[in-house]
């Protein structure tokens, strides 16, 4: 759920500065060290909407995908052959971090939500990097490459299709 929850804390974030934009498609790298200074690299596409649907295709070294609207998120893990689906309670407004994302030096900002602090690095064409420590103290590095913005994002790419003979875990 934690990860589900950071999941959306991004996809809040990147809006943060291209909040103009109706969608947005991105390749993204996600690099989580830990205090051992052990890495794993997980890579897919984001692909996100300005009405607060988000979707994360996870295809190394793992497949997964994560979808998010307003009220919950729905992760299917072909591996395990389960879907967890959650609400977001404690998820943050989009608004409300629009509004308290500080720049604290050129294309360089900063927020916090629920005691994490995430440093937002942009350039011209968007989110260039998301840094931050987790709960678990890991640090965390998403980097976004091949922005798209404002592209025909069909609806049905946002719903999820449950395989057959899946756990389903409610949480």
């Amino acid at each position: 759920m934690r990860f589900a929850l950071l999941l959306f804390t991004l996809a809040s974030l990147l809006f943060a500065k291209i909040d103009s934009f109706k969608t947005i498609q991105s390749d993204f790298v996600q690099k989580v060290t830990n205090d051992q200074n052990k890495t794993i690299v997980y890579q897919g596409v984001f692909y996100a909407t300005h009405d607060k649907k988000a979707l994360w295709i996870y295809d190394k070294p793992v497949e997964k995908k994560i979808y998010f609207n307003e009220t919950r998120v729905l992760i299917i893990e072909p591996e395990l052959e389960q879907v967890i689906i959650t609400t977001l309670e404690n998820t943050p407004n989009i608004a409300q971090l629009l509004q308290e994302a500080k720049e604290i030096s050129t294309n360089t900002y900063v927020t916090k939500f629920m005691e994490t602090t995430y440093t937002i690095l942009a350039n011209t064409h968007g989110i260039e990097k998301v840094l931050y420590k987790d709960k678990l103290d890991n640090s965390v590095e998403i980097l976004f490459s091949n922005q798209s913005t404002n592209l025909f994002l069909d609806d049905t790419l946002f719903k999820a299709d449950i395989p057959k003979g899946y756990d389903i875990i409610r949480e």
